[in-house]
Protein backbone atom coordinates (compact mmCIF):
# COMPACT_ATOMS: atom_id res chain seq x y z
CA UNK A 1 0.00 0.00 0.00
CA UNK A 2 2.80 2.41 0.86
CA UNK A 3 4.45 1.87 -2.52
CA UNK A 4 1.16 2.53 -4.30
CA UNK A 5 0.65 5.69 -2.20
CA UNK A 6 4.20 6.87 -3.01
CA UNK A 7 3.51 6.30 -6.71
CA UNK A 8 0.28 8.33 -6.50
CA UNK A 9 2.05 11.14 -4.63
CA UNK A 10 4.69 11.33 -7.38
CA UNK A 11 2.02 11.25 -10.10
CA UNK A 12 0.23 14.18 -8.50
CA UNK A 13 3.49 16.12 -8.16
CA UNK A 14 4.29 15.44 -11.82
CA UNK A 15 0.84 16.59 -12.96
CA UNK A 16 1.16 19.75 -10.85
CA UNK A 17 4.56 20.55 -12.36
CA UNK A 18 3.29 19.84 -15.88
CA UNK A 19 0.30 22.16 -15.47
CA UNK A 20 2.48 24.85 -13.89
CA UNK A 21 4.97 24.63 -16.74
CA UNK A 22 2.30 24.73 -19.46
CA UNK A 23 0.08 27.44 -18.01
CA UNK A 24 2.15 29.43 -15.53
CA UNK A 25 5.55 29.01 -17.21
CA UNK A 26 6.96 28.11 -13.79
CA UNK A 27 8.60 24.96 -12.46
CA UNK A 28 6.27 24.69 -9.50
CA UNK A 29 3.16 26.62 -8.41
CA UNK A 30 3.78 28.48 -5.17
CA UNK A 31 0.97 30.85 -4.28
CA UNK A 32 2.05 33.12 -1.42
CA UNK A 33 -0.01 35.40 0.77
CA UNK A 34 1.09 38.98 1.44
CA UNK A 35 2.48 39.54 4.93
CA UNK A 36 -0.30 41.93 5.91
CA UNK A 37 -3.91 40.78 5.74
CA UNK A 38 -4.86 44.35 4.83
CA UNK A 39 -3.04 43.79 1.52
CA UNK A 40 -5.05 40.66 0.62
CA UNK A 41 -6.79 40.50 -2.74
CA UNK A 42 -9.96 38.46 -3.27
CA UNK A 43 -7.75 35.59 -4.45
CA UNK A 44 -5.66 35.85 -1.28
CA UNK A 45 -8.78 35.73 0.91
CA UNK A 46 -10.01 32.65 -0.95
CA UNK A 47 -6.62 30.97 -0.60
CA UNK A 48 -6.41 31.72 3.13
CA UNK A 49 -9.95 30.39 3.67
CA UNK A 50 -9.47 27.13 1.77
CA UNK A 51 -6.12 26.42 3.38
CA UNK A 52 -7.62 26.95 6.84
CA UNK A 53 -10.52 24.62 6.03
CA UNK A 54 -8.11 21.97 4.74
CA UNK A 55 -5.96 22.20 7.87
CA UNK A 56 -9.12 21.70 9.94
CA UNK A 57 -9.91 18.55 7.95
CA UNK A 58 -12.79 20.15 6.06
CA UNK A 59 -11.21 19.26 2.73
CA UNK A 60 -14.37 18.69 0.70
CA UNK A 61 -15.73 22.00 1.97
CA UNK A 62 -12.44 23.69 1.04
CA UNK A 63 -12.61 22.27 -2.49
CA UNK A 64 -16.21 23.45 -2.85
CA UNK A 65 -15.19 26.94 -1.73
CA UNK A 66 -12.33 26.86 -4.22
CA UNK A 67 -14.61 26.10 -7.15
CA UNK A 68 -17.25 28.63 -6.08
CA UNK A 69 -14.62 31.34 -5.74
CA UNK A 70 -12.59 30.65 -8.89
CA UNK A 71 -12.33 33.47 -11.41
CA UNK A 72 -12.14 32.18 -14.96
CA UNK A 73 -8.99 33.00 -16.93
CA UNK A 74 -7.20 34.57 -13.93
CA UNK A 75 -3.80 32.91 -13.50
CA UNK A 76 -3.64 33.89 -9.82
CA UNK A 77 -6.62 31.60 -9.20
CA UNK A 78 -5.02 28.84 -11.23
CA UNK A 79 -1.83 29.09 -9.19
CA UNK A 80 -3.68 29.15 -5.89
CA UNK A 81 -5.71 26.08 -6.91
CA UNK A 82 -2.59 24.16 -7.94
CA UNK A 83 -0.85 25.14 -4.71
CA UNK A 84 -3.92 23.97 -2.77
CA UNK A 85 -3.97 20.56 -4.47
CA UNK A 86 -0.24 20.06 -3.99
CA UNK A 87 -0.66 21.00 -0.33
CA UNK A 88 -3.34 18.31 -0.03
CA UNK A 89 -0.98 15.86 -1.72
CA UNK A 90 1.62 16.56 0.98
CA UNK A 91 -0.85 15.68 3.73
CA UNK A 92 -0.65 12.37 5.51
CA UNK A 93 -2.75 9.67 3.83
CA UNK A 94 -4.44 8.79 7.12
CA UNK A 95 -5.44 12.45 7.63
CA UNK A 96 -6.96 12.54 4.16
CA UNK A 97 -8.79 9.23 4.73
CA UNK A 98 -10.03 10.31 8.17
CA UNK A 99 -11.50 13.43 6.59
CA UNK A 100 -13.25 11.75 3.65
CA UNK A 101 -10.74 12.63 0.94
CA UNK A 102 -8.27 10.63 -1.13
CA UNK A 103 -5.21 11.16 -3.28
CA UNK A 104 -7.32 10.04 -6.24
CA UNK A 105 -9.59 13.02 -5.56
CA UNK A 106 -6.53 15.31 -5.45
CA UNK A 107 -5.47 14.03 -8.86
CA UNK A 108 -8.99 14.31 -10.28
CA UNK A 109 -9.26 17.88 -8.99
CA UNK A 110 -6.01 18.80 -10.72
CA UNK A 111 -7.11 17.14 -13.96
CA UNK A 112 -10.44 18.99 -13.83
CA UNK A 113 -8.62 22.25 -13.23
CA UNK A 114 -6.30 21.59 -16.17
CA UNK A 115 -9.26 20.73 -18.38
CA UNK A 116 -10.96 24.00 -17.42
CA UNK A 117 -7.83 25.74 -18.70
CA UNK A 118 -7.77 23.79 -21.96
CA UNK A 119 -5.13 21.23 -21.05
CA UNK A 120 -6.13 17.76 -22.18
CA UNK A 121 -4.37 14.43 -22.44
CA UNK A 122 -3.84 13.85 -18.72
CA UNK A 123 -5.94 10.70 -18.74
CA UNK A 124 -2.79 8.55 -18.56
CA UNK A 125 -1.99 9.82 -15.07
Amino acid sequence: MAVQDDHMIRNIQDVGRLIAKLLLHEQQPNYKLPEKEADYTEADRLFAAIMKLAEEGKINEAENELYMGMVEDDVDYLELALTFYLYLNDMDGDFLDDNGYSREEVLEGMKDLASDWGVTGLEAF
